[in-house]
C-alpha cells in the first residue's frame, strides 16, 4: 500500500485531502484561526479505501464542471 499523506488545500474554512484515497477532511475554527489538529485527527482515524480509476475520473470531471 502506498504511503498516505494529508494535504491541506484550503485554510479558511480548513479543508484537507488524503492524497492516497482522496477523502476530504474539514474543520471550522472560530475567526478562521488555523487549527490543523482537528483535520490531522480525522486523517489519522480514517481508513483508506482507494477509489478505482473509473470512479476517480468521474469525480474529477464532476468537480471540474461544477457551477458551469
Amino acid at each position: 500500500m502506498a504511503k498516505r499523506k494529508l494535504r491541506i488545500v484550503r485554510e479558511t474554512p480548513q479543508l484537507g485531502i488524503c492524497e492516497y484515497c482522496n477523502m476530504q477532511f474539514s474543520a471550522v475554527t472560530p475567526l478562521g484561526a488555523p487549527n490543523k489538529t482537528k483535520i490531522q485527527e480525522q486523517f489519522n482515524a480514517h481508513k483508506c479505501k482507494p477509489v478505482d480509476s473509473s470512479q476517480n475520473a468521474l469525480r474529477i470531471v464532476r468537480e471540474a464542471t461544477e457551477g458551469k
